[in-house]
């Protein structure tokens, strides 16, 4: 325990029983964990997903409003504070921590899923392309962004302004006083906090493995089994150790740099390569469609299972309601580490950068890949968009072999695979060192890197055992508890925005009323 610093016991100790508990229930009987959780997933997201539909509201509205009121003004640190990346540096590790993988995995196939099982418009219709690419931004650009954000504001704003831990439960200290810090409940939601990133990245690591391995197949021949994938892993878990060991300010800053740079520059081949024209207007007009449907979109359940009956399964929580729990699964890590890279930035500044920045380029990516996979099959002939939903790991080296110079451009995006699950990697080991050291200080390089090994052995141990969707409804089911967890933490922003905030704002304006005077 030396090497790893100190640590806070109570807060290791949960976590390690819990999450061994919950991995020794899978292990012992394995068909009866998968269908437990299964059962408890299901009911979730089908009986409760409304829940995540008001907090997800509930959520954009209010970071919306912290960041355009008064208190927007505010800095996360001292006046004299200034941030510690530059703003292509800090939005590299925001993109990089926020997406992972999902960006590549998900970014030709879920636009050309719906386009050719469309929920309203016939299917593999002009119609069809439209409604795809509207449905697609609306999971990827304002709703997640907004949650991983006013998490993360949470986190910061009581560790940069009031001086306490970088914790989830220090978002409790407006509520629950020193309990929230030294007592068992605060305690447990940090554990808890640390299962969900556990299971987040443990999973997301397992399955850019995969995807990564699928493309060495396709592209070289070589063989897709467990083994290969077990080996992508430990690569994977090698660079991210050595990064971490290197610290925030150097490994792990170069890796999400390298990646904003690789998304940039497959983007732009898209375009360039790609029917310009058609990208840029399905850009825009995706755009448009999306706010001029946002409302009704954001609050669409299905009460009358009109859409249901139209598809033949609840596609409401089979898609965007899963979405919302997925995104508040990832949360815990992705809001811890955007709190530990924006010192020195003004509310305002986090609020608005953090939503509309990575979602407008997350929409780009979707309009550039998706889009140009939908055009070639839409009015090219090609059977890509068919080809590319029947095989989702699979998805993006498909439409990139459509375009020029493949052997180039796949590569490429193998090692984007790469950077980004390491910079998701790296963001939530270092998320992991805060909490398990009480959030006070800077972890270790050996807790850093324990946390890395800890994360590539499950990871290699769950897909040994065929665990992964296992592993990641785990991660899902956590985000209803966490969910209510997340409305406290909003709870107590505010509550202290309107004390101690609202008089930090009045110092400000008195100064500035006496310099001008």
């Amino acid at each position: 325990m030396k090497l790893l610093g100190k640590i806070d016991k109570k807060v290791f100790s949960i976590t390690a029983i819990f999450y061994l508990s919950i991995f020794l229930f899978i292990i012992i009987v394995p068909n009866t964990a998968a269908k437990v959780i299964e059962n408890v997933l299901n009911f979730s997201l089908e009986s409760l997903g409304w829940i995540y539909i008001l907090a997800f509201a509930f959520f954009l509205i209010t970071y919306l409003a912290i960041g355009l009121s008064r208190y927007g003004e505010l800095k996360l640190g001292k006046p004299e504070d200034k941030p510690e990346y530059s703003f292509f540096s800090w939005m590299g590790l925001l993109f990089g921590a926020g997406l992972g993988v999902g960006l590549v995995f998900y970014g030709v196939y879920e636009p050309v899923y719906h386009f050719i099982t469309s929920m309203y418009a016939e299917s593999g219709t002009a119609a069809a392309a439209s409604d795809a690419i509207k449905q697609t931004f609306f999971h990827w650009s304002l709703v997640p962004w907004s949650g991983y954000g006013i998490a993360g504001l949470c986190i910061a704003y009581f560790m940069y302004r009031r001086g306490l831990p970088a914790m989830v439960s220090s978002s409790f200290y407006p509520i629950l006083g020193k309990k929230a810090l030294n007592g068992t409940i605060g305690k447990v939601i940090d554990a808890f906090a640390s299962i969900a990133v556990i299971c987040g990245i443990s999973m997301s690591t397992g399955f850019a493995a995969t995807q990564f391995v699928s493309g060495l197949s396709m592209q070289y021949g070589l063989d897709n089994n467990i083994l290969m994938i077990a080996m992508a892993v430990i690569g994977i878990g090698f660079v991210a150790t050595a990064c971490c060991m290197s610290g925030l300010k150097k490994g792990i800053k170069f890796i999400s740099d390298l990646n904003l740079w690789l998304v940039l520059l497959l983007m732009g081949f898209a375009l360039l390569c790609g029917p310009t024209l058609y990208l840029i207007k399905t850009f825009f007009q995706g755009m448009g469609s999306m706010i001029g449907d946002f409302i009704s979109m954001m609050f669409f359940l299905d009460a009358n299972q009109e859409l249901a009956s139209r598809v033949g399964f609840n596609w409401v929580s089979g898609w965007t309601i899963f979405y919302w729990a997925w995104w508040i699964a990832f949360v815990p890590f992705v809001g811890g580490f955007l709190a530990d890279i924006s010192k020195g930035r003004t509310i305002r500044e986090f609020v608005l950068a953090s939503v509309f920045v990575p979602g407008i380029l997350c929409c780009l990516w979707f309009a550039f890949f998706g889009g140009g996979a939908i055009h070639m099959t839409l009015f090219g002939g090609s059977d890509v968009a068919n080809m590319a939903a029947a095989n989702m790991e699979n998805s993006l080296f498909i439409f990139l072999k459509g375009l020029p110079i493949p052997a180039i451009t796949i590569p490429i995006s193998m090692v984007l695979i790469m950077t980004l699950i390491i910079t998701s990697v790296n963001s939530a080991t270092h998320v992991l060192g805060r909490f398990s050291i009480g959030g006070e200080g800077e972890p270790t390089i050996w807790n850093r890197a324990f946390w890395c090994i800890f994360v590539v052995v499950n990871a290699i141990l769950f897909l040994w055992i065929g665990g992964l969707q296992i592993l990641r409804n785990i991660a899902v089911v956590f985000a209803l508890p966490f969910t209510i967890i997340m409305l406290f933490m909003v709870y107590g922003l505010i509550k202290d925005l309107k004390t101690t905030g609202r008089e930090a704002c009045d110092e400000e304006d008195q100064e500035h009323t006496d310099l001008v005077a």
